[in-house]
């Protein structure tokens, strides 16, 4: 009788620890599955996070482009990078070569064709006569060399200089009127046969007129 007990109690208690063990594996892995769920929803919820910072940013870049006004090329600066390209037509004569922008017209300013010299005037689109070119052979200079040309310049020069420079056969001055206010580009240039000058007058509220424009010009200005 007492095998029998004791045969039973230790079936009873086999059967409580089989138990036990299986409700621990059991919690085991429902602990589990709740920690990838919860995985899960934080990289869910992250990755909704990314794409809505992603479409306010996108948000913000089309409303500062709306923002942004149209250019055309009456609204070109100099301080504008993509500027607008403009059509541009040669002129070319015995004493020097230049290109302007089509819009702008040039004539003689001499009554009478000489074979020393010749003064030319360009106007803007407007009417507005803001350069002017010279040409002179280069016997009536003291020197035909750009940078003697140069330091004579620089010397004689009343302007209050903002820019100079002098390179081959050619030299740039440029800056501020004292008496006008105006602002002065100069650029001379010592050809075989004459030295040729562009200048270019203008007041600050000229400046959108012809700023864009100054690098073609000038670097298109030649002297034969």
């Amino acid at each position: 009788m007492k095998s029998v007990i004791n045969i039973l109690f230790i079936t009873v208690l086999t059967g409580f620890f089989i138990t036990a063990c299986n409700n621990s594996e059991t919690d085991k892995k429902s602990a589990k599955e709740l920690e990838l769920q919860k995985r899960e929803l934080d990289l869910k919820q992250k990755d909704l996070g990314l794409k809505e910072k992603e479409l306010s940013q996108q948000n913000e870049v089309l409303a500062e482009s709306e923002k942004k006004p149209t250019l055309d090329k009456d609204s070109i600066t100099i301080s504008n990078a993509k500027a607008i390209e403009v059509s541009y037509k040669k002129f070319t004569t015995a004493f020097f070569s230049i290109d302007i922008p089509s819009t702008f017209t040039i004539e003689s300013d001499n009554d009478k064709t000489s074979l020393d010299y010749c003064d030319y005037s360009v106007k803007t689109k407007e009417g507005v006569k803001i350069i002017q070119i010279h040409s002179l052979t280069s016997s009536r200079f003291e020197t035909s060399e750009a940078m003697e040309l140069y330091e004579i310049a620089i010397s004689k020069s009343e302007l209050t200089i903002s820019y100079k420079t002098q390179k081959d056969n050619w030299f740039v001055i440029s800056g501020t009127d004292k008496e006008t206010g105006m602002t002065i580009y100069w650029k001379r240039v010592s050809g075989k046969n004459y030295i040729s000058d562009l200048r270019i007058d203008y007041s600050a509220s000229q400046k959108t007129n012809i700023e864009p424009y100054i690098g073609k010009i000038a670097g298109s200005f030649i002297s034969y």
